[in-house]
């Protein structure tokens, strides 16, 4: 009995495992400053809202200048 909980268990831990891997969307996140498009880099999200704060934090790790961004 206790040996089938365990492997419940630890199946379960694996499944959600996998799924928290596959979790969120790939985003094309544009970079703009005084209006003029200046590049852009892929974020993986699970909304636009996230991708663009992650895009901003890429951004700003990479010392780079931002007016704002457009993630799609």
């Amino acid at each position: 009995m206790k040996k089938s909980v365990i492997v419940f268990l630890v199946l379960a831990g694996l499944a959600g495992l996998s799924g928290a891997a596959q979790a969120g969307l790939k985003y094309e996140c544009s970079r703009y400053l005084n209006g003029e498009y200046q590049g852009c880099i892929t974020v993986i999200a699970d909304n636009k809202q996230e991708a663009e704060r992650k895009a901003y934090e890429k951004y700003r790790e990479l010392r780079l200048k931002v007016d704002y961004v457009r993630c799609k």
